[in-house]
């Protein structure tokens, strides 16, 4: 094995470990109640990754308890909510079998705003609920988990958790558009704006869902007509470093579609969406990254979440031969990723403020990123990866 890659797996682990331990999936004295979806989806991911190594079948089991653990917390109201049981309003055994009907809770650590309250964008950052970008980050883990096991139940729980997204659209006065927040049972919106990329990886889910448990193609049906509607004309262009590596990893899925035989919309086709992310590096690049600025004034999730995107469109790139996508031009950006992954690795760069404030999804989005370089068909589920 390539000494880099070797490396780079060595302190993927030990983050996973750490993180695992931390948040009481294994080990005594960890918290297993401290759950956020971003994080505990890209934990099962990278779970499954290290499970493929040789002696790593324990990371496939601890990857299905923390699916569960996820669903058992996160599928139900919080401790200090009045409300009790399922979000979705099951019973506690038909919950049990379907613990994404209802949408899964982000995990944040204050409870959602009350009906009547005032609304407060810096605090509503830190109050739960739903946000449907959050939703389809799970979907994917979950149909990864699916491709694992062979079981069939994975996939029916995406498909549910996807059809909740009908609940984030509105239609007024003849026009169509999604809320970014809603609350936690999705009786009512939190945040009345649009997502960037809500309506793209929505379509994606859905498609994919119709893919991996037909049997919920009817009742998918109108969502995914809804979602085309709400993908049409649409620019995916962002110069925020996670956004850009999001739409990379939507390039990915759009592009294993393709590849699939699956009928894309203009919209979201690879090559639409390709263009779009690398006007996207080409900016980031340009005004917005500097790897001379300290660790106290940079995010590593979000930089992490953009090498991601690059880690598993680049390492999956020799698959899309067919299609019409620059990979030499996106590899004048293998500099960026490398730069980020080895700033982020420096044991001083973890001593920073804001690792530590963000300690678990900080370390989670590096430990996925560096295991995308060897296992990038881990963080873009399909059927014929």
């Amino acid at each position: 094995m390539d000494k880099q890659i070797a490396k780079k797996l060595e302190v993927s682990q030990q983050l996973i470990d750490d993180f695992l331990r931390r948040t009481g999936v294994t080990g005594p004295g960890g918290n297993p109640g401290c759950r956020y979806l971003w994080t505990d989806s890209f934990a099962v991911q990278s779970c499954f990754a290290l499970s493929h190594e040789p002696d790593g079948e324990e990371y496939r089991a601890y990857a299905l308890y923390l699916i569960d653990l996820v669903h058992s917390s996160l599928g139900k109201f919080r401790n200090d909510d009045p409300r009790k049981g399922w979000i979705s309003g099951l019973s506690s055994i038909e919950g049990k079998d379907h613990p994404t009907a209802g949408g899964l809770r982000i995990g944040k650590k204050l409870s959602e705003r009350l009906d009547g309250e005032p609304y407060k964008q810096s605090l509503e950052w830190e109050r739960d609920g739903q946000y449907f970008h959050y939703l389809t980050r799970w979907f994917n883990s979950l149909l990864q988990a699916y491709k694992e096991t062979g079981n069939q139940k994975y996939a029916r729980w995406a498909s549910e958790l996807i059809k909740v997204g009908e609940k984030f659209i509105t239609r007024d006065k003849g026009s169509i558009r999604m809320f970014w927040k809603m609350n936690t049972n999705l009786t009512r919106p939190m945040v009345g704006s649009m997502g960037g990329h809500d309506a793209l990886e929505g379509l994606i889910c859905t498609i994919s869902a119709i893919d991996a448990d037909p049997e919920n193609r009817d009742s998918l049906g109108q969502l995914e007509h809804n979602m085309q509607i709400l993908c049409q004309d649409m620019n995916w262009f962002t110069t925020d470093a996670l956004g850009i590596g999001t739409l990379l990893l939507n390039t990915t899925r759009a592009a294993e579609l393709s590849i699939n035989e699956k009928s894309l919309p203009a919209s979201i086709r690879p090559e639409y969406l390709f263009a779009d992310s690398i006007a996207g590096l080409h900016a980031f690049s340009r005004q917005v990254y500097n790897e001379l600025e300290p660790a106290d004034s940079r995010l590593a999730f979000r930089e992490c979440g953009l090498s991601l995107g690059f880690r598993v469109l680049y390492g999956l790139r020799e698959r899309y031969y067919k299609l019409d996508l620059d990979f030499h031009e996106l590899g004048r950006f293998l500099y960026l990723i490398e730069d980020i992954e080895e700033f982020w690795s420096k044991p001083s760069s973890q001593q920073s403020q804001t690792w530590l404030a963000h300690q678990d999804i900080n370390s989670v989005t590096l430990a996925s990123n560096l295991l995308a370089k060897k296992y990038p068909e881990i963080f873009c589920y399909s059927s014929s990866l």
